[in-house]
């Protein structure tokens, strides 16, 4: 493939929605730049190590890709785990770390890009989000707003770049089927809890949904083929059922949609 010129940074790259974005890109003939805490990477992909939730290690990843390449086109980022629980008996320590992973790191590898980004006065970022950003999930309230603050937050970033011709794009996937089911932190449940009926209710109903879920090349694709666009959408939704699903919930009453919520999730 013949090189496009295009330095693409994307985070978690070692496995799920990044492996598959890495992929895409390194076929398209991207520089292909990964940065996780995980060693292993493809062999063509310019890999960093480091701490996702850590700024001095976004910075450091940013700075050896710049001093490497020259520029960052498109950064892409793909971090981040879930709680499975009850907020009543979720252990503060695995919320706070969640807070940092999943909100803070975004924050961190954005900032760290920006100077560069405004400098040259173009690109992209992509955010991998989730239904779940617009859908308040029971029993995993904080991966859910994790994802609300995140878009929140980059919402109010968009403004502020325009001038800069800076696009940002949410990639928002419903149920997928990848690694994060089986590596979703869950919360040790005593048969004793009041919530420990609807808590397996709801696990076995989430686990079942993404087993038979959207494949991740489906989510890899999506981000590929905003990347492409010179004006790329804000937000891009993964999934038919999934989009039907956000449609609908948004036109009902709030106290319907706790309710809907309660039903399908945490009744017990």
């Amino acid at each position: 493939m013949k090189p496009t010129g295009r330095v693409v940074l994307i985070t978690g790259d070692s496995s799920g929605f990044g492996l598959e974005r890495a992929k895409l890109f390194l076929a398209n003939g991207d520089h292909v730049c990964g940065f996780s805490n995980q060693e292993k990477s493809l062999p063509s992909v310019y890999h960093q190590f480091g701490d996702v939730s850590q700024f001095d290690d976004c910075q450091k990843a940013v700075r050896n890709v710049i001093e490497k390449f020259g520029h960052i086109d498109i950064l892409i980022n793909d971090a981040g785990f879930g709680i499975f629980g009850p907020v009543e008996e979720t252990e503060p320590s695995r919320a706070r770390k969640l807070v940092e992973v999943n909100f803070r790191g975004y924050f961190y590898r954005a900032k760290a890009v920006l100077p560069y980004r405004r400098l040259s006065g173009r690109g992209k970022i992509i955010n991998v989000s989730s239904i779940a950003a617009v859908v308040p999930l029971p029993f995993q309230a904080f991966y859910s707003a994790g994802k609300a603050a995140r878009e929140s937050l980059f919402d109010s970033l968009r403004p502020e770049v325009r001038p800069y011709h800076i696009s940002i794009t949410h990639i928002r996937p419903g149920d997928a089927k990848t690694g994060f089911t089986a590596n979703r932190i869950k919360e040790p449940m005593d048969n004793e809890s009041p919530y420990y009926n609807a808590f397996l209710k709801c696990l076995n109903q989430v686990e079942k949904d993404e087993t038979n879920g959207v494949a991740a090349i489906k989510i890899a694709k999506a981000a590929f083929k905003a990347s492409n666009k010179k004006n790329p959408p804000y937000v891009v939704s993964v999934g038919r059922k999934d989009r039907f699903l956000s449609g609908f919930y948004h036109i009902l009453p709030k106290r319907s949609r706790n309710y809907l919520l309660y039903k399908v999730y945490a009744e017990k």
